[in-house]
């Protein structure tokens, strides 16, 4: 399996549980959380819920802000240090109760194959040494970042494969040397090594044969149909994507069809044909995304003009003509009847 080349992808996304640490890392390291995030062309409310999707473009981003912000280049690192098994769902939990380490692995490479996320992880075995690693497939920027997650958590999952006290003989990066490499060696326990062919935990082959610390294989079985079901249904992520994306715009003065595709790293051709698909219009989204945004300012007690400029209205009286096409009333109206109820 080739998992270095680099392609731009048809649609990329991660769940926010994936990446759930980073505004608490963020605040740790003294930066505001959501203004790092919305910085980085996402909506804060967005880590809310650990089922929402990130495109990944806008992920590997948020990890390039939220550098700057800190001026920590072991960030990414820090956000994966905070991740288990459990953050990759079901998957994980089924995994964690695989009766060896091989297949363990193999069942979270399998799932992550099923679905575009930007990156793929693999397993290679050569000459006595296995290496579990991660390679960036998406044309992102932040890639040093994301590999020192992604090595953080494969780490904290074979910890939960083997043990507390594995450790891997060898760590190997692709991107150069950070300033101060203490914060990776002292998390992984080993050498480090930087400027690499492949990002990877380098140890024994013989652990892929060892049995899993703790298994439980009844807990595999009942998992296993609930891990089926939820990669068949992971196609429906894309239009949930869509969605987060346009909230996310409202108000940052980027709410098109070309910005929503670039966050998406898709064409205009491929955007409206997947659209289609599920039967909706970029425009229809559009503007359930501003009623909703619409009624929440409403009911923060925000001026009309106020609300209208930050839709992205002209006119107050051209956010009230809307704002009665989708509710039957008007902006006022409706939220006295709010308050009234």
């Amino acid at each position: 399996m080739d998992t270095t080349s680099r392609a731009r992808p048809g649609f990329a996304a991660v769940k926010a549980r994936n990446i759930a640490a980073v505004p608490a890392t963020l605040s740790e390291l003294g930066a505001d959380p959501d203004a790092v995030i919305t910085q980085a062309g996402l909506d804060p409310s967005v880590f809310s819920n650990r089922e929402n999707v990130i495109p990944y473009a806008l992920a590997a981003k948020l990890y390039v802000e939220a550098v700057k912000a800190t001026g920590c280049e072991s960030f990414g690192l820090r956000v994966g240090m905070k991740t288990k098994a459990s953050a990759i769902g079901v998957t994980g939990l089924v995994s964690i109760n695989s009766p060896t380490v091989r297949e363990a692995l193999r069942i979270i490479i399998d799932t992550l194959k099923t679905s575009d996320t930007g990156g793929r992880a693999f397993v290679h075995n050569r000459d006595g040494l296995a290496s579990l690693g991660y390679a960036v497939t998406a044309d992102v920027e932040g890639v040093d970042q994301i590999d020192g997650h992604a090595l953080a958590v494969e780490f904290n999952i074979m910890r939960q494969l083997c043990g507390p006290r594995w450790r891997p003989a060898r760590v190997r990066f692709v991107h150069n040397p950070p300033r101060d490499r203490t914060p990776f060696t002292r998390f992984f326990e080993a050498p480090v090594d930087f400027a690499q062919s492949r990002s990877c935990l380098v140890f024994d082959a013989a652990t892929l044969d060892a049995p899993v610390r703790d298994c439980d294989p009844d807990t595999a079985d009942i998992l296993a149909p609930i891990l089926e079901e939820a990669v068949a249904n992971a196609r429906g992520d894309f239009l949930s994507t869509v969605k987060s994306v346009i909230r996310s715009r409202i108000g940052a003065g980027a709410l098109s069809r070309d910005h929503v595709c670039q966050a998406l790293a898709l064409n205009l051709r491929t955007f409206s044909h997947r659209l289609a698909a599920h039967g909706v219009t970029f425009s229809g989204l559009a503007e359930e995304a501003k009623f909703e945004a619409a009624q929440s300012l409403l009911m923060k007690d925000r001026k009309i003009a106020e609300i209208a400029a930050t839709l992205g209205f002209a006119e107050p009286s051209a956010f009230i003509r809307a704002f009665k096409a989708w509710s039957g009333t008007t902006p006022a109206r409706w939220r006295a009847g709010r308050i009234a109820g």
